[in-house]
């Protein structure tokens, strides 16, 4: 029996075969109290008999009859949802003993996260954790009910594939019968979603299982499960509602929350212009300021130097004065990021002061007394560079106005190129139609592209696109990406060749769901949604994995690994 099914009896009522954990032994005046925890909830138990149980330990699982009664009024517990009863205790068995626990299996504990992640199947019994796993399977529910109303097809994709990065590096997996050559585990679906257009199918949705051979961080992990949609035929704004439509349906019947739609939307170049990032929270109302104008003929060294560089010079007008160790505080920390240094001004009184004050000429100290009573905060340099300081100090200055709103945006206008280490790479991956092809190839360094991102308070929640579904023109991306005539046919000829045999359009989208229900859970980290995550190493602590292999295994698998001292071993 279920503790919630105690709501169908009444005082006096016999209780039998009650199961659950023991939780939290009390003793007063005689009496000897627990809570019987299960699955979903607790009641407390009590008995005037406390010799005859003695033998019954925290965490044991235990079966109990007895006699529900109603509490003293002064006694009723209104926090808990069976707080106003109790089972008097006539007979108990225990079912399963307990050792010793790790830690209490209680909420807020400051225990290790790698001891918790050892015991993950304890850590899940802790009420906090309970609920964010209950939550996600509720979601994924949600989702397919909300994926069938609108006539999508559920539909799967292999876990063993060709390698393909698009960006990460692929987990690789030996193949037994073909000695010597390798499968991937997908990074997405992307390809194979594709392909699902190109075979006549209309539409296609997937709650996908990817992986990714990098660095976990709190909204990452090698392993991680995504809401993937395409729909033939499909556009940009056709696959924005249907995420819109998702969402809000999810919000509503999982979470409670009530969503407008549709969804704000803005430019990338609006966001970084604004917000310095291209998934700004807009709770926090307060955004970037354009100082570049007023320091056009100034004869600071460093800000000269930024102009005519076409660099900028941007900030943030706060409307106190900021004491020196505030700005201590805030220069610190984007030094930490890489940041030359915070310039300040501090305007009082329609006077300037601070370190740069005694080099401004006659217009710059004019313009910077309408700021009058302000401290005014600044990056000078090219807006990449700057971008990710401005966004984080607007983070450390402002505060977020309503925690309980949920602003969605979508970003769109990306640039289809970013340029790391001196090398073109695809912002999103090279499957995404440039907005205007003719410019694409004349100019790739700075075409837009078909891309769209949905970003929730601050949090990219997924990403999506229009798809190529022009082989000619997939070449000519993945050449522009850099990759030889040899490496695209080795690659990604298999899929070019699909592609010839045509194509209707094609558009889609992939929501990371571990971010989406962390984000919606106030969870600290997507490790805390995900019931057997990794560390941020990308270990499992539970089971040991990833494990060594033995001789013989490796023999049958056709591997040999190259022995390493213990100074080339990573840490």
């Amino acid at each position: 029996m279920d503790i919630s099914n105690l709501t169908k009896l009444t005082n006096k009522d016999n209780v039998n075969d009650l199961r659950g954990w023991v939780d939290t032994i009390r003793h007063h005046g005689g009496l000897m109290f627990f809570e019987l925890r299960d699955h979903e909830t607790k009641v407390q138990i009590v008995t005037d008999t406390p010799d005859k149980f003695d033998n019954v330990k925290n965490e044991y699982y235990v079966s109990v009859n007895g006699v529900l009664v109603k509490r003293k009024k002064e006694n009723i517990n209104k926090e808990v949802l069976f707080g106003d009863i109790e089972i008097e205790l006539s007979n108990l068995e225990i079912i399963s003993e307990s050792k010793t626990l790790p830690f209490q299996i209680e909420d807020d504990i400051d225990t290790d996260e790698q001891i918790r992640l050892k015991h993950r199947y304890l850590d899940i019994r802790r009420s906090e954790m309970n609920k964010n796993i209950i939550a996600r399977s509720k979601t994924f529910k949600s989702i397919r009910e909300s994926m069938n109303k609108l006539g999508i097809n559920e539909l799967d994709t292999p876990t063993l594939i060709k390698s393909t990065p698009e960006g990460a590096k692929d987990f690789i997996v030996p193949s037994r019968k073909s000695p010597g050559n390798f499968y991937a585990l997908p990074q997405s679906p992307q390809m194979y979603k594709q392909l699902f257009m190109l075979s006549g199918l209309k539409n296609y949705y997937q709650i996908a299982k990817c992986y990714r051979d990098e660095d976990s961080r709190k909204d990452r992990q090698p392993e991680f499960t995504q809401l993937d949609i395409e729909i033939s035929n499909g556009n940009p704004e056709i696959v924005q509602k249907i995420i819109e439509s998702t969402m809000k349906h999810v919000l509503k019947n999982v979470y409670s929350i009530q969503v407008k739609t549709p969804f704000k939307k803005m430019t990338y170049d609006e966001a970084m212009n604004m917000y310095g990032t291209d998934k700004p929270d807009l709770r926090i109302k307060e955004t970037i300021s354009d100082f570049t104008d007023i320091f056009r003929d100034t004869e600071i060294s460093f800000i000269k130097e930024t102009i005519n560089n076409k660099g900028e010079v941007r900030g943030f007008v706060i409307n106190k004065i900021l004491s020196r160790s505030e700005i201590d505080t805030l220069d610190e920390n984007i030094k930490n990021e890489g940041s030359p240094g915070l310039g300040w001004f501090k305007i009082e009184n329609k006077k300037v002061t601070g370190p740069l004050a005694k080099i401004l000429n006659e217009k710059e100290n004019k313009e910077l007394i309408k700021y009058d009573n302000s401290t005014v905060l600044f990056q000078s340099g090219n807006k990449h560079e700057t971008s990710q300081y401005l966004d984080t100090l607007r983070r450390q200055i402002y505060t977020i106005q309503n925690e309980n709103t949920y602003e969605f945006l979508w970003i769109y206008d990306f640039p289809y190129f970013e340029i790391e280490n001196d090398q073109l790479q695809p912002s999103h991956h090279p499957f995404t139609s440039p907005k205007n092809t003719a410019e694409f190839l004349s100019n790739p360094e700075d075409a837009k592209a078909l891309h769209y991102d949905l970003v929730l308070n601050g949090i990219e929640l997924g990403s999506g696109s229009q798809r190529i579904n022009d082989p000619k023109l997939q070449k000519d991306v993945l050449s522009k990406w850099g990759l030889s005539e040899s490496e695209i046919n080795e690659r990604f000829g298999w899929f070019i060749e699909a592609l010839s045999y045509g194509s209707p359009q094609h558009a889609g989208f992939a929501v990371g769901i571990d971010r989406f229900i962390a984000e919606l859970m106030n969870a600290e980290s997507i490790r805390d949604v995900i019931p057997f995550p990794k560390t941020q190493s990308g270990l499992d602590p539970l089971t040991n994995a990833p494990s060594s292999l033995s001789s013989l295994e490796l023999e049958e698998y056709n591997i040999s690994i190259e022995s390493l001292d213990n100074e080339q071993w990573p840490n």
